[in-house]
């Protein structure tokens, strides 16, 4: 026989989770605009120290290129800090 109170305290537990989970979903949404918006502001600067003109595809395709090299570089040192929390775990 189903128990009620079990049933409805896995279920409660559940939604707590789920809320949880979408808050702090929602919290590093806003981390990584914020992000976004510092690094769009330093490539910007550099490339018109560069001397590409902000309008057009070749100043946006620079800017994504470098975005994208810096975002890479970030996941690989965060990934190697995880690793290395593993492996001490």
């Amino acid at each position: 026989m189903v128990n009620i109170k079990e049933t409805a305290s896995k279920l409660k537990s559940e939604i707590k989770k789920n809320i949880l989970t979408a808050v702090l979903a929602a919290f590093g949404l806003i981390i990584a605009l914020v992000w976004r918006d510092a690094i769009q502001a330093i490539i910007n600067e550099i490339v018109s120290r560069v001397g590409i003109n902000g309008s057009g595809y070749v100043y946006q395709t620079t800017t994504a290129a470098v975005i994208t090299i810096i975002c890479v570089l970030g996941i690989l040192l965060f990934s190697r800090l995880k690793g290395e929390e593993d492996v001490k775990k």
